[in-house]
């Protein structure tokens, strides 16, 4: 088995369809709104997986783990990005190109109070093993005075009733990863219908307002039929994926009946296994980046892939940095869908030539002007 079996294919196979029947809303107005829209679009149209990825989802039970890291090591370095392959580069093109249609467009800053970003920090624990270390890194992340979300998947290994109740009170949030995590999720509309009723079950009985799909594989048309308050399987921009794509926009958005909080920093086993970066420079310099934009800079990691001290050593950087930033809004995914839904009440009134913020949390809110978004 060669690691071209990981290229995606041309050919469609059981399309899956575009979803913009769904109705969506998204963090900017006016020309802006559509750059986002039709990112997002291209997204959905893009979002399904090759012959070959359906081949090797069927196989990948009988394939062993290390040789499933090998194919996978393999294909992402042979994957040929450019260096600034971390950010959205086509999307941040146009979407300059709409702000200077109408620079002095008043737009509502996305986050409240005096933040001017929001920093996220998920988890998708993956293994048994994953789950053994899961305690390590929440007081790992406790140092620092973080919380984060904790995504276990419910039909593959024990999920431990006390953990989870643990783990909430410590402060963080706990989240669905999907049914089984053996990437047949998407593989067909007859597959995932089967699958909605045990993962709601699993949603309920954890406690849980939040999913993220294994693999990043999505299609937000299926997922309305989860009981969710948010969805997490997007991302910005990331070549790595079995399942191509991004929605260039680096801000939640509202899909349907839930909020989408797309992930826009590269994922650890990208980072750190594939690539094998010793340092959490790639992940700061991105993180700069979003700051630039009042974005939403969210985290995957995995505990199955913080399993060497040099690893876990990159990660405690990286979060006494993210410690340190106190402009950035330090939240549970929870927390940022709560806010997108107050912001998406809020509305700008102008009153004898002046603009003023009205709605339920309009006092937490602030006026942006979107040409400073553009400013270099």
């Amino acid at each position: 088995m060669s690691v071209n079996m990981f290229n995606n294919a041309s050919t469609r196979v059981d399309e899956q369809p575009v979803t913009s029947s769904l109705e969506a809303r998204f963090a900017f107005g006016g020309a802006v709104d559509g750059v986002l829209r039709d990112h997002y679009l291209r997204d959905a149209a893009s979002a399904y997986l090759s012959a070959k990825f359906k081949l090797y989802y069927r196989l990948r039970p009988f394939i062993p783990i290390p040789l499933r890291q090998l194919l996978q090591r393999g294909r992402n370095q042979g994957i040929d990005v450019p260096a600034n392959w971390y950010l959205p580069t086509e999307f941040l093109q146009d979407f300059r190109a709409a702000i200077a249609l109408a620079p002095n467009t008043l737009a509502i800053d996305p986050w409240p109070d005096r933040y001017k970003m929001a920093g996220v920090l998920t988890h998708d624990v993956e293994t048994s093993v994953g789950v053994s270390l899961v305690d390590k890194l929440a007081q790992l992340e406790e140092k620092f005075g973080l919380r984060s979300s904790w995504n276990f998947i419910p039909y593959k290994y024990k999920v431990d009733s006390g953990l989870l109740h643990d783990l909430k009170q410590r402060g963080h949030e706990i989240g669905v990863h999907g049914y089984n995590h053996d990437g047949r999720l998407f593989e067909s509309r007859r597959t995932f219908d089967r699958r909605v009723e045990p993962i709601n079950r699993a949603i309920a009985s954890y406690g849980s307002t939040g999913f993220r799909a294994p693999m990043v594989h999505r299609n937000l048309q299926w997922l309305q039929a989860l009981d969710v308050e948010y969805d997490a399987s997007c991302f910005d921009v990331d070549p790595f994926q079995a399942m191509p794509g991004g929605v260039g926009g680096m801000w939640p958005f509202i899909v349907g009946k839930f909020v989408e909080l797309p992930y826009t920093l590269p994922q650890d086993h990208t980072l750190l296994v594939s690539l094998g970066e010793t340092t959490p420079n790639l992940w700061i310099k991105k993180f700069d980046f979003l700051r630039r934009y009042r974005a939403m800079a969210m985290l995957v990691t995995h505990p199955d892939y913080l399993d060497t001290p040099n690893r876990l050593g990159v990660y405690q950087q990286f979060l006494q940095y993210l410690s340190e930033q106190t402009d950035c809004w330090h939240a549970l995914p929870q927390e940022v869908a709560d806010w997108w839904r107050q912001r998406d009440r809020i509305q700008i009134a102008i009153t004898d030539d002046f603009p003023k913020l009205v709605g339920p949390a309009a006092e937490r809110a602030k006026i942006l002007v979107l040409g400073e978004l553009a400013a270099e």
